[in-house]
């Protein structure tokens, strides 16, 4: 059987992307990150993932909606792509473009998010900021799948923190953000053990 091919999707810095590809080189051939997708030109991604030997694609957001979908489809239907890992992708995906993706794939939703808070709690920007600002005395991460709104997917994994209330903001978003590479390098390596049932992209579905 061929290796499972993720593509992953993020419009920032890339610490998570580059934890997922670093995971992948580990599982021996089992899962292949087959490329990282961006919206913006300037995501300092894009060359991390190319340092570590994995394709890009740019794809900005001057395109109008339904054409900037259609260019990403285009991309993931020439690399049949089993999974999609959003990993700081600032846009949410249609309802359209995800009836797609799930169609190649007996109708299975197989797009993923980590958000660093225990949804429903924070959904949207700045959750660990909006955390720390309300002095919560835990939070957590989550992965989900993706649907049309703003984080609320079904929950996959949830994993909580005890925060300190003297710590820094910055202390808060360091121990949040170790949890989130922990919690998704473990993800991708169960979807390599068949722990996490996936179908495999097949156009003619």
């Amino acid at each position: 059987m061929r290796p499972l091919r993720v593509a992953i999707f993020a419009s920032g810095t890339g610490s998570n992307a580059r934890t997922l590809i670093e995971k992948a080189q580990t599982l021996r051939g089992a899962l292949e990150i087959s490329f990282v997708l961006s919206d913006k030109a300037t995501a300092p991604v894009l060359k991390k993932a190319e340092e570590l030997g994995v394709r890009t694609y740019l794809v900005e957001k001057k395109l109008d909606r339904q054409n900037h979908e259609q260019a990403i489809l285009n991309i993931l239907r020439e690399h049949r792509i089993d999974w999609i890992f959003l990993a700081g992708y600032m846009r949410l995906l249609s309802g359209a473009f995800l009836r797609q993706f799930a169609l190649w794939h007996g109708d299975a939703s197989q797009v993923v998010n980590i958000h660093p808070s225990l949804l429903p709690a924070y959904p949207g920007a700045e959750a660990i900021a909006r955390a720390y600002q309300d002095r919560v005395s835990h939070t957590g991460v989550t992965i989900h799948f993706v649907d049309e709104g703003m984080d609320t997917g079904k929950i996959i994994h949830q994993e909580a923190l005890s925060l300190s209330p003297e710590a820094s903001l910055a202390d808060w978003k360091e121990m949040i953000h170790r949890l989130e590479h922990r919690m998704y390098s473990n993800f991708l390596e169960s979807l390599s053990l068949g722990q996490q049932k996936t179908f495999y992209f097949e156009e003619n579905q």
